[in-house]
């Protein structure tokens, strides 16, 4: 019989199976069986009143954007497994999808261990077996940042069950209203809000959810929660600890499961965390095995390699450094911290295999999706440059923090993390400041080189500058080309070249001409 466990090793409440009753028909659901009436509870004062918010569906059209070469698990989306090591991440599953990855990660072993580390902040509601969220209803776009701890959460996700229990007892026919995304969008500023009727059979709590598919599956669940904020990794160094507390003494081998939302940004950093801890952990086993002789130095050096860094994709030729993470707050970090480049090394591998195809198995790489966001913004027009804008400069932060979390482990690990990796950043506070002064020092607009602009200009001093119009329009092209040199071919780069060849030919037009065209 499986069993289930919130937090690091605090049992959880008694279940709550709560089944709503069919509103039309309160003794029998739509399938003729027995319904469990739905009684009046009396509530405590929640922690955080959800009254008045919204719920969107978790999950939505075009939310699997895994690879089409990795398999597909029907109700969890974006499901992968990192090869060679029992780590795995998932978007927010259904019941049905929940049940699957557990039996998938206690690899026939009963009653196994699996500790399932939940990396969003949003409380989560199940109904008809599907997750939904809460929304405010001034920012249905936006993630909810509650910074509640596990009990709290467990608390707000009990109170958000039972807000949509008496919206359903007060409706006429068995239904609740939910909002969803038109479509989606990585930018929330080209996101239209929906709003449906959903007929219910049932509405469960997060915690009877994982209660049940833990006693279903048969394993030993360890839920923790650790909330992070979306696309950041702040110098708070909590997250990185709480990981490592729930890790740091068990064996390399026990399955660990992390989930977000969609499985993307929040659910690879938790397992670029757990893969380096992991990795450490095996390196110094290795070794111990090597002091006694047990394994050659040789050996050693050739499992090390193969299990740890060996590429298995072909390298990029004359790739962009700003695709190898060369910015300069991170080149700034390397020089100014000891063992900093070598962090970076080491981090950069496992980024890859967490990541995308060709390099790794996942969604996004923390590494590339810089530039990646960046070459988005060139493009985007200006009301939508701003949501870009504050992504990239998180995104750099993360980095930054993940090259001091990876020298950190390096040097602690081995000694079993006497100091947290919280104490480690504000005994630096100078590695602070470096971040906060240079996650924005980034060249947010291009413009053709100046001499060549000059030459523009020239062209159009002439007054037979009409006759020569196509030619100087090519050459504004050529020297679009030469601007985003480093852009890989396709639609942004396109883009890119077009707005900066508009740009550059306003720059040089007549100023009387100039303002015809700009009315």
């Amino acid at each position: 019989m499986g069993t289930s466990k919130m937090g690091d090793q605090e049992e959880t409440s008694p279940e709550k199976k709560e089944e709503v009753e069919n509103v039309e028909n309160p003794e029998v659901v739509a399938d003729g069986n027995e319904a469990v009436p739905v009684e009046d509870e009396e509530e405590e004062i929640p922690l955080m009143d959800l009254s008045s918010y919204f719920v969107k569906p978790d999950q939505f059209e075009g939310i699997h954007i895994l690879d089409e070469k990795f398999e597909k698990v029907a109700g969890a989306p974006n499901f992968r497994q990192l090869p060679g090591f029992p780590i795995f991440g998932t978007g927010q599953p259904t019941e049905a999808g929940m049940l699957e990855i557990l039996k998938r990660a206690k690899a026939g072993r009963d009653n196994a261990k699996v500790i399932w580390f939940t990396v969003r902040q949003e409380p989560v509601v199940y109904v008809n077996g599907a997750p939904y969220a809460p929304r405010a209803p001034d920012a249905l776009h936006a993630h909810m940042e509650t910074k509640l701890d596990k009990a709290e959460l467990a608390s707000v996700c009990a109170h958000l069950a039972n807000v949509l229990k008496k919206r359903l007892k007060n409706s006429e026919d068995g239904t609740i209203k939910v909002h969803k995304d038109k479509n989606y969008a990585e930018n929330p500023m080209e996101r239209s809000d929906l709003e449906e009727i959903v007929k219910v059979e049932s509405i469960k709590d997060l915690e009877s959810v994982y209660k049940e598919c833990a006693e279903q599956s048969g394993v030993n669940l360890v839920v923790v929660n650790v909330p992070v904020v979306e696309d950041q990794a702040s110098s708070s160094g909590k997250t990185f600890d709480n990981i490592i507390n729930n890790l740091k003494d068990e064996p390399a081998s026990t399955p660990c499961v992390f989930s977000c939302q969609m499985g993307r940004g929040r659910t690879t950093l938790g397992m670029v965390v757990a893969c380096l801890l992991k990795e450490i952990q095996l390196t110094e086993d290795l070794k111990k095995m090597n002091e006694m002789n047990l394994v050659s130095s040789e050996t050693l050096k050739d499992l090390l390699y193969e299990k740890f860094e060996r590429v298995t994709y072909e390298p990029v030729e004359d790739e962009d450094p700003l695709c190898k993470g060369e910015f300069e707050v991170i080149k700034q970090l390397c020089e100014a911290l000891p063992g900093g480049s070598e962090a970076k090394r080491k981090l950069d591998i496992i980024l890859d295999k967490c990541g995308s195809p060709p390099k790794g198995v996942g969604l996004q790489n923390l590494r590339e999706c810089i530039i990646e966001t960046k070459w988005k913004y060139d493009v985007a027009s200006e009301d939508k440059q701003m949501a870009y804008k504050i992504m990239i400069i998180n995104f750099i932060e993360r980095y930054f923090y993940l090259i001091c979390f990876a020298k950190y482990s390096l040097d602690f690990a081995p000694s079993g993390y006497p100091k947290t990796f919280d104490s480690w950043i504000k005994d630096s506070p100078e590695l602070v400041q470096m971040a906060t002064d240079g996650k924005d020092k980034l060249e947010w607009s291009r413009t053709v080189d100046a001499s060549k602009l000059e030459q523009l200009k020239e062209i159009m001093a002439d007054p037979n500058y009409k006759d020569n119009l196509s030619a100087l329009i090519r050459t504004i092209y050529d020297f679009a080309y030469l601007t985003y040199a480093d852009l890989p071919r396709g639609q942004i780069k396109n883009n890119s070249m077009k707005k900066l060849a508009a740009t550059t030919l306003m720059d040089i037009l007549p100023q009387e001409l100039a303002d015809k065209i700009t009315k």
